[in-house]
């Protein structure tokens, strides 16, 4: 029975042997899954990092952009009211010219044709009687 009892407890021992060895090899094979994770985990901050910086620089040249535009509309606007007002008082002097022309070819008893182009005045409806 000793035989047995120290057989059995052999038998324990290798038992307690295989259970350690099962423990240390999870333990390592948990150490690297860990390890594995972390690793996965710095390089997906190291990429959303970089995808900030790609951004952030993308933002500035849409916004430098936004600022371009914006400025050069502003720009089209003030000209285009410039040249409104030109125009306006380009009209005006027309219509004063037209009031004269009138006013002139009724006094000299002419009649002032139609023209498509008053600006273009003729040689004859030019001269005064003084």
């Amino acid at each position: 029975m000793v035989k047995h009892s120290s057989s059995s407890s052999s038998e324990g021992d290798e038992r307690y042997a295989m259970v350690d060895e099962k423990k240390r090899k999870r333990m390592i094979s948990n150490r690297e899954s860990a390890r594995r994770s972390r690793m996965r985990r710095e390089q997906h901050i190291k990429d959303l990092n970089c995808q900030i910086t790609y951004f952030k620089t993308k933002n500035c040249e849409i916004a430098q952009k936004i600022n371009s535009i914006t400025k050069q509309s502003i720009d089209v606007v003030l000209e285009n009211e410039v040249l409104m007002r030109m125009r306006d008082e380009l009209r005006k002097k027309l219509e004063s010219l037209e009031i004269v022309s009138s006013y002139v070819c009724m006094n000299r008893g002419d009649f002032p044709r139609h023209n498509s182009q008053p600006w273009l005045l003729s040689h004859q409806s030019v001269l005064l009687n003084y």
